[in-house]
């Protein structure tokens, strides 16, 4: 598994920050983690589905993250607090790798994603008024160019094409989708994902 390979990668991997903007409508900061775990040999990425409670992105798939809190001592810290109150990991089984370029979101947060490890199988504790399920997805299906598609977002006044991805019937949009989008193009251009086995075919006899 490339888990060796991605460790090494962003522990000298040099995100990309986004200007800020003027302070009346400076961009609200949040942290997200991008969690990688292992199951049956397989790198599978974590997604939450977001509760119809929430004052944001209800019912969206989204990684495990929130607004920095003035007592966060980073952002790196907002994302592992953020991850541990919505589906219970705890810090200490927490291995960041480093971080993905800021994003900004259509609803006035700019995003720091993480990139890192959890352990699999894991005892979950879901915050129910914030998460209403886990979603594992396969990284090689994020791969498949079938699985992405064609996307429009409408903010009222306007179409706007995004990328966006749909596999095992979950839809993958946003500032979730430029997240991932970022991560597996990052991972092809620097060769980060096992090649898949060419299949092999034997003729009748």
């Amino acid at each position: 598994m490339p888990l060796g390979r991605l460790a090494d990668f962003y522990a000298s991997y040099q995100a990309q920050t986004l200007d800020q903007p003027v302070a009346e409508t400076e961009s609200v900061r949040a942290a997200v983690l991008c969690p990688l775990y292992i199951e049956d040999a397989s790198l599978k990425m974590l997604f939450i589905k977001r509760s119809q409670t929430v004052r944001n992105h209800k019912g969206e798939i989204s990684f495990p993250g929130g607004v920095k809190d003035p007592q966060d001592s980073s952002l790196m810290t907002t994302s592992i607090r953020e991850t541990d109150e919505e589906i219970g990991v705890i810090e200490q089984d927490i291995t960041i790798f480093g971080t993905l370029d800021e994003v900004n979101t259509s609803t006035g947060f700019l995003v720091s994603p993480f990139v890192g490890t959890i352990p699999y199988p894991y005892e979950f504790k879901l915050s129910l008024d914030e998460v209403d399920s886990l979603i594992g997805l396969a990284v090689n299906d994020f791969l498949e160019p079938d699985n992405e598609i064609d996307f429009f977002y409408f903010n009222g006044r306007q179409l706007t094409p995004q990328r966006a991805f749909k596999i095992d019937g979950h839809t993958i949009w946003g500032a979730t989708a430029k997240i991932m989008g970022q991560f597996l193009d990052l991972g092809k251009r620097f060769d980060l994902f096992p090649k898949p086995n060419p299949q092999t075919f034997h003729l009748a006899s």
